[in-house]
This record gives structure tokens, sequence and C-alpha cells, in this order.
């Protein structure tokens, strides 16, 4: 029966992410009251600890504080203490691992997961952390691998199916960076069909359809991220990913005051960076500069708020500097800073940015081919690939990238979307007269 319960709650902990619902709030707030009031009666439970460690992570995913993550260790720790290297120990250890993915220590991560699996317990629970560290750190390959060990062989129904969801959202993200876009979108939306025929907590609903919503907003089918956003919010009404998806499909529709309506409600759900980012740009975009320049001050707010926080949100940041040219010397620095733990086609990706936007263009080219060595179909990719090309001097990889951007998404971005036609234009029409002038040099 324990082995159960501590199954279901890795289940709800992780693979579902967070959500800010009040009612879910209470919800964890109640479980952290009991397990703290049965650890104060039973010191020596280590279940209990484990346990707790378990909620405050669920809670620190709702809230978006980091703070919670810090309690998770403590209880974490008391629970390893009290059960040195026994085989129970497993869910701890791999409640540890997740800890260390929320602080974005993949490297400890990896090795958390790794003594789970050491112990032998059966669980193959750990794989899907020592999966996602890898992805973090760049090597798919090895992400795969620890994905395809995702199986319960021996538990319930209940749990195969678990699994084979948990393994159906992570390999769906690699299909997507591996440029197999359609295959990412058939994999989560057979993920939902597998969380559904479970039962599982809206909340794992409901993110898989944000998760589907993204794939698909990515890659230009906004009717679709819209009915997948929609979807969400049926699921799980407030939920404030989805708040912020069909706050981004709104702003593509050119629907701005929904757009800046449904932002505010995901940002006074959970304060993240990008979501501050984006409401400021519509703002800047629809004339209110007061506006924008509160949101983009809370970005750094955001960002500066705690040493987790800085150390979360490094690329955040970087990103969100090279973008609006501000503290460019900064932005290189953080993405610099980001790279020494992260190595994934996202990092580099804003490594490119921000050597492009502070003139080192061929810092700029070297870093975008690592992002780009996937293969990955995302129209910000291609957009930065095309105006580093250009500054780099290659104006045919530049005219192509730039074509992609627009072929992949043309709503991509509130900042940049209008630049890449006009980028597109203008080398195109300077490529016609070079031609003509050759043409006519050569009569």
């Amino acid at each position: 029966m324990m082995r159960k319960i501590l199954f279901l709650m890795f289940v709800l902990s992780y693979s579902a992410r967070p959500t800010v619902m009040q009612a879910q709030q209470n919800s964890t707030g109640d479980v952290i009251k009991a397990l703290q009031s049965r650890v104060r009666r039973y010191p020596e439970d280590h279940a209990g600890y484990a346990g707790l460690g378990a909620a405050y992570l669920q809670k620190g995913r709702e809230t978006g504080d980091a703070a919670d993550f810090e309690l998770a260790k403590g209880a974490l720790e008391k629970s390893l203490d009290l059960l040195s290297n026994d085989p129970a120990a497993a869910f701890a250890m791999t409640q540890m691992a997740v800890v260390c993915m929320a602080e974005h220590r993949f490297d400890d991560a990896q090795v958390w997961a790794q003594k789970a699996l050491a112990l032998g317990s059966g669980d193959p629970s750990p794989w899907a952390i020592a999966g996602d560290a890898l992805a973090d750190i760049g090597d798919y390959v090895g992400a795969a691998e620890a994905y395809s060990k995702l199986e319960s062989l021996f538990g319930s129904e209940d749990e195969k199916l678990a699994f084979s969801y948990q393994r159906d959202t992570r390999i769906s993200f690699l299909r997507f960076v591996a440029g197999e876009t359609q295959s990412a979108i058939d994999l989560m939306r057979s993920a939902i069909r597998k969380a559904i025929q479970m039962h599982m907590p809206v909340e794992n609903i409901a993110w898989s359809q944000y998760q589907l919503g993204e794939e698909l907003f990515q890659s230009g089918e906004m009717a679709a991220a819209e009915k997948a956003y929609l979807a969400t919010l049926e699921e799980y009404p407030g939920y404030y990913r989805g708040l912020a998806g069909l706050a981004k499909v709104r702003a593509a529709q050119g629907n701005y005051k929904d757009a800046v309506d449904l932002f505010k409600k995901a940002i006074a759900a959970v304060p993240y960076p990008e979501y501050a980012a984006t409401l400021g740009d519509i703002y800047q975009k629809i004339g209110d500069t007061q506006e924008a320049k509160k949101q983009y001050q809370l970005v750094e707010f955001i960002g500066y708020l705690s040493q987790i926080n800085q150390q979360i949100h490094n690329r955040d940041l970087a990103l969100f500097y090279a973008d609006h040219d501000l503290k460019l010397n900064e932005s290189l620095e953080l993405a610099r800073k980001e790279l020494e733990v992260r190595h994934d086609i996202y990092t580099w990706d804003v490594l490119a940015w921000s050597s492009y936007k502070n003139s080192k263009f061929q810092e700029a080219a070297d870093a975008i081919s690592h992002a780009l060595a996937q293969g990955t179909e995302d129209a910000q990719l291609f957009f930065h690939a095309g105006m580093i090309y250009e500054k780099a001097g290659d104006s045919e990889k530049a005219k192509r990238y730039l074509s992609q951007t627009l072929a992949t998404n043309p709503h991509f971005s509130i900042l940049y979307s209008e630049v890449a036609a006009e980028r597109l234009a203008a080398l195109t029409q300077r490529d016609d007269i070079v031609s003509q002038q050759e043409a006519a040099g050569a009569r």
C-alpha cells in the first residue's frame, strides 16, 4: 500500500506540473499540515518526511515561491537521514532529484536519480528525472534512452498506464526538438487520452492540454492551439499556464485587450518573467509606454528576487535584455553563465541572440549552429538565425531562415514578427537589385 501511495504522490507532484487554483493550493496546504502533524507525532517516520517533501514541492510549483523548494529539501534530507541506503529511500531520493531540477541543478538531479535507481527498489520513476536532467544539459539521445525505461512490468494497469503517460509527454518534447513536430503533437494527444482514461487529477490533464497548445502554437496552428488552451481552462478554470497560452493566441489575433486581461490574470497567479515581458510588449505595441515600463521592471524584480530566482531565471533575463536592447553586457554574461550548467538548444539560442545584440557576430553564428543542430522547427530559432546570418554576411542563409520563420509561425513574437517580414523583403529586394546590376554588366 505504501508503495502505491508513494507512486501516486510522484505522479501528482512531478509529471503533472503545477497549478495555482485556490482550491488546489488549499488542498496542498491541508496535505502539508497533516504531514507536519504526523512527523511531529512520529519523528522517526521516514515516509512522512518524504511525503512532506513532495508536498512542499507541489506547493512551490503552484505558487512559484522558490522558498518551498528549500523546505522540500529539508524534509527530504530528514527522511534520508532516517533511512540511509534502504531501498525504501528511493522515493525520497527521487524527490530530491526533483528539487534539483526545480533549482536548475541538473547534474545534481542526475546524481540523485541514479542513486535512487541504484537502490534496486524496482520503481522506474527516477528514469523520468534522469531523462529530464539529460535533456536540459543537451544530451537528447541519453534522455530518450532514459525515457524508454519508464515502464512498470509488475505494477497495476493504472501504474503501467501512468508510466506510459509520462513517457509520451516527455518523448513528445524530444520529437519536437528533433523537428518531428506532427509526431510530437500526436504523442501529446495520446498522453491526454491516457490521462483521461486513468481519471487522473484535472491538473495532469490540464497541463497536458496546455503542452499540446504550446506545440501547436509554435508550429503556427493558431486555431488548434486556441482549442487546446480553451480545453485546458475548461478542464481547470483559472490555470495560469492556460491563461498565458490563450493570451498569446489573442495577441497573435490582434485582440490586445483580451490578451492584456489574460496575461494580468496569469501574472496574478504566478508571476513568471516571460509573462510580464510579453505583457509589457503588448502594452508597448498599443502605445501604453508607462504600463510597458512597469511590466519590464517586474521582469527584473522577479529575476533578482532571491538567489534561487537568479539561478532559475538567468536565461529568461538574458533573453529579455537582448530582446529589449537593455543591459546587453549583462545579457551576454547571463547567457554564458547559463551555458555552464545547461547546454540545450534554447540556451545556445539565447547565447547566440545575446552575442548578436553585442555585435559579436562570429560568436553568434557559432552559437546558433548549435541551436539549430537538432532540426527543431521553431520560428524564434529561425528568426535569430536569419538576423545573425545577415550580419555574418551570408545573405542566402539569412533569407532562408527568415522565410522559415514566417512559414513556421508568422505570429511568433509581438516584438519581432513584423521585423522578420521586413528584413526578408529588404534582403530579397537588395539581392534582386544586385542580380539585375550584375546581369546588366555582363551584357
